[in-house]
């Protein structure tokens, strides 16, 4: 046995003695030096912002773009590179914001799976796509953190084929459309077949597995419609999908 285990057991009265100084230290706070540590403060929120901008403008933004196979202007990151799989297609459009905690993936059985957003859209944090059949979001949507859509089982109903790693068939995709102006909020899992209808909200924590109408308010698991939406429908604006 180590003698630095005898000090954390406090085994004797030497050990006791270490112990309880080694304590006393933690205890102990430098005494605040105001235009000092005013001047620190200051300083590192400075270096953590132009630090943080400077390396989405000169890497992330740039790496992100050259994965993708159109990219329009405008694209802003946060928080590092979104992770793209599987030979997927990715569209942006113009004025897109998106996080880099989000995940796209294209299924394996697909040549071109294809992930389209249009312009001025926003994917929330660890925002994930699971892409066989195409995701068309449209532009001005709002999509919130922890958003989810599955347009591809990824694994076959049959637990022979699951047990040897076979992937879905393809016939077991189907597209997902987000029309233009949805909210989709925290937490929502959009399922294959499903389209958003324009201007439609869908509510924290839902499953939607039916198709939204325009202008109306979901949520649940199953998503149902809750509430139209009052006010004149919002018309649909050009951008590319």
């Amino acid at each position: 046995m180590s003698y630095l285990s005898r000090v954390r057991r406090r085994e004797g009265r030497v050990a006791d003695a270490l112990y309880r100084g080694y304590k006393a230290i933690q205890r102990v706070n430098v005494p605040e030096i105001p235009f000092l540590y005013g001047l620190l403060a200051k300083e590192r929120i400075a270096r953590r912002h132009v630090g943080g901008w400077l390396k989405r403008k000169l890497y992330d933004e740039p790496l992100f773009r050259r994965q993708c196979r159109s990219c329009g202007r405008g694209l802003c990151l946060f928080d590092g590179v979104p992770s793209i799989f599987g030979g997927l297609s990715v569209e942006i459009g113009d004025d897109v914001v998106m996080h880099g905690t989000s995940t796209l993936v294209g299924a394996k059985v697909f040549d071109h799976p294809r992930l389209a957003i249009g312009d001025r859209s926003h994917c929330g944090s660890y925002f994930s796509a699971s892409v066989g059949a195409d995701i068309i979001i449209g532009s001005d949507v709002l999509i919130a953190n922890r958003v989810s859509l599955f347009a591809y089982d990824g694994h076959p109903r049959d637990p022979v084929a699951r047990a040897a790693g076979s992937p879905a068939e393809a016939a077991s995709s189907r597209p997902i459309v987000i029309e233009d102006g949805a909210w989709i909020c925290m937490g929502s899992i959009i399922l294959k077949g499903v389209t958003i209808g324009m201007n439609a909200i869908v509510a924290a924590g839902s499953v939607v597995v039916e198709n939204v109408p325009p202008n109306s308010v979901v949520g649940g698991n199953p998503a149902r419609v809750l509430a139209g939406l009052p006010g004149r429908p919002r018309q649909a604006q050009s951008g590319r999908v």
